[in-house]
């Protein structure tokens, strides 16, 4: 594949990330207003279950899409998680009950982009380059987080809540599919992945004789653990008390976004350049402990936005290295399979710690949720330090020049 085709795929990718984040940021926004809406107020407690089974019906999901990318492509996955998702925030506007948000969470089975992606870059990337593109993916992730909730916001005070929620599902239909369809290749010019077949039992296969994927993959399930305390817990529990109205909503995600644009135009060209990719995570694990721990002294919705900006940075950094890490484990046949195990162990972390975190509220204090975070981050840390392998520096993309700094 030429110099040019690349960056065009690569280009189109970063529409299609671009396109499901402006959606998601969109239903980010109105979510936490549209749980309050319900005939009975939720608890913490409820809206953890919700979001257990829904990390639930991913993980399931995640397995089949894995096999399914390498048997059918990455395309027809596009496709499937743009329809799943399009429904299923389209249905959100329909919910006026605890039952109704649970039930709906099955259509979760299907938001699978994040792995797709992962899966797809990874196609297109050598190892030396993909933290690099990972983090490229951050710009329209960006600036989805700028747009999405300004339009969100505007259409419900046009409109309605739910009239806005229900907008965006055919908003993520109408833009995405035809992006899909007809601007990302099947293949990328590579030898179709028509020698995977659905067989579960190489899942087993792969983590028992692969030493680096199951280092990628613990990796992985420390780092997700310690970000679900963290979230639900800020986003639905401290936040939710300091937010009156969507645009304290949009404040929080206009935030992310420049955190997001900050770390990718500022921070990574000066320390790539001076630090090996095992440097790079123990940085960024220190700025998760540092966000983690001060979440559980924050008073004011101020202090709540300095600290996201800091977690937000360090976790999208500590994020690509253990994707890079994962995907250079396997070889090229097998990147759907192990992009669909990390999103499995992923979706289990958001199974299982919910409960955990909305346990803890509601019979502790929200700040042991915080305390968690933060030492499973020192765990990791440690972890990182004594039995993580040195590599050489990745530096380089194959992404569009989008700034003027070259990597």
């Amino acid at each position: 594949m030429s110099i040019e085709k690349k960056q065009k795929v690569m280009f189109t990718l970063c529409l299609v990330f671009g396109l499901w984040h402006f959606a998601t940021q969109w239903t980010t926004t109105l979510l936490s207003f549209l749980q309050w809406d319900t005939e009975e107020v939720m608890t913490i407690t409820d809206l953890g279950y919700i979001q257990a089974f829904g990390s639930l019906c991913n993980a399931f999901g995640a397995l089949a899409a894995g096999q399914l990318a390498d048997t059918l492509g990455a395309q027809s996955m596009f496709l499937l998680s743009a329809i799943f998702t399009a429904v299923y925030y389209s249905g959100i506007s329909l919910a006026r009950s605890w039952y109704a948000f649970f039930f709906l969470q099955i259509l979760r089975f299907g938001y699978q982009l994040d792995g797709t992606a992962e899966m797809y870059l990874a196609t297109v990337t050598t190892e030396s380059e993909r933290t690099s593109a990972l983090m490229r993916l951050t710009i329209p992730q960006a600036i989805a987080m700028f747009f999405g909730p300004i339009v969100g916001s505007k259409v419900a005070a046009w409109t309605s809540l739910r009239t806005s929620q229900f907008i965006v599902g055919f908003v993520l239909a109408g833009t995405m599919i035809p992006v899909v369809l007809f601007l990302l290749p099947t293949t990328h010019s590579i030898p179709r992945l028509a020698s995977a077949r659905l067989r579960p039992q190489d899942y087993w296969h792969m983590i028992s004789k692969n030493s680096s994927l199951k280092e990628g993959l613990l990796i992985r399930a420390l780092l997700i653990s310690a970000y679900v305390c963290y979230e639900m817990i800020s986003r639905n529990f401290l936040l939710r008390n300091y937010m009156h109205n969507t645009n304290e909503s949009a404040y929080v995600l206009l935030t992310m976004a420049g955190s997001l644009l900050a770390v990718q135009f500022i921070v990574m060209p000066i320390v790539q350049r001076r630090a090996s990719p095992k440097r790079l995570l123990q940085v960024s694990l220190i700025g998760l402990f540092v966000s983690y721990l001060s979440a559980a002294f924050a008073n004011s919705f101020e202090q709540m936005l300095m600290i996201t900006a800091v977690q937000t940075a360090a976790y999208a950094v500590a994020y690509a290295e253990s994707s890079t890490q994962i995907t250079t484990a396997v070889e090229l046949t097998d990147l759907g399979k192990a992009t669909g195990l990390a999103s499995m162990v992923q979706w289990l972390t958001h199974f299982i710690l919910p409960i955990y975190a909305s346990q803890l509220v509601e019979h502790l204090h929200y700040t042991y949720a915080f305390y968690t975070s933060a030492t499973l981050s020192v765990f990791l840390f440690g972890y990182i330090s004594v039995y993580g392998k040195e590599t050489p520096n990745r530096s380089g993309s194959l992404l569009p020049s989008l700034s003027a700094t070259n990597y």
